[in-house]
């Protein structure tokens, strides 16, 4: 059963894109989103169907019941403050809904010609306040080179922890897997059947251990 969790989680994340890294610290009151304090970050979709954003949240390990509003923005215009870009998708739920240090998925409709295109994500929390307040966590330098974490206006030297994800088969999936493991890579590691047959080295080795346990 643990295996299957396992599995089903992975499997969700599987051709998502983004910098899925945080600090694991936590934030300083300075970053809490409240009023008009708005945090973003850009990114370039690589491909047709965007229709998931995930978010790393903080919430300083306390119950806060600010609504949140998350918004994806288009930004193909370039327009001279990112906040300012066409609105795609928006939505909005109780920060009491978040857990501390955990990622917090958003669906939307599928994004079709999404492919190559700037956005930026837009968290905001008007009705929030100071210790009523949630933040999103990140890395204090820029590792996601497409993109760049915003505070207002103004882009950061940093990133949120953010995944965006899109609508595609278990083939394209793992065709897209095939490619972020093969990649560069020498010798074996640079074929796909090696990793496959380690799958099913691990899968033989898994039912072995279960008929051994069936049989005590």
């Amino acid at each position: 059963m643990g295996t299957l969790a396992i599995g089903a989680s992975l499997y969700r994340q599987l051709a998502c894109e983004g910098q899925p890294i945080n600090n694991a610290v936590d934030p300083t009151e300075a970053q809490e989103i409240y009023g008009e304090r708005l945090v973003g970050q850009t990114f370039v979709a690589p491909r047709d169907g965007l229709n998931r954003i995930d978010l790393f949240f903080n919430t300083y390990n306390r119950r806060n019941t600010a609504t949140v509003t998350v918004r994806l923005l288009d930004l193909s215009e370039q327009p001279e403050n990112p906040f300012q870009g066409v609105e795609i998708f928006r939505t909005s739920f109780s920060a009491e809904t978040l857990q501390d240090r955990t990622w917090h998925s958003l669906d939307l409709p599928p994004v079709r010609d999404s492919a190559q295109k700037p956005y930026l994500i837009s968290i905001e929390s008007p009705d929030g306040a100071p210790g009523n307040a949630i933040a999103v966590s990140g890395l204090e330098h820029n590792v996601y080179l497409p993109g760049s974490a915003y505070w207002g206006p103004g882009p950061l030297p940093a990133d949120a922890a953010f995944r965006v994800c899109f609508e595609l088969s278990f083939a394209e999936k793992v065709g897209i897997l095939a490619g972020q493991l093969t990649q560069h890579r020498p010798g074996l590691l640079g074929h796909f059947g090696f990793y496959g047959g380690l799958l099913a080295i691990y899968a033989v080795l898994i039912g072995w251990l279960f008929l051994r346990l069936a049989r005590l």
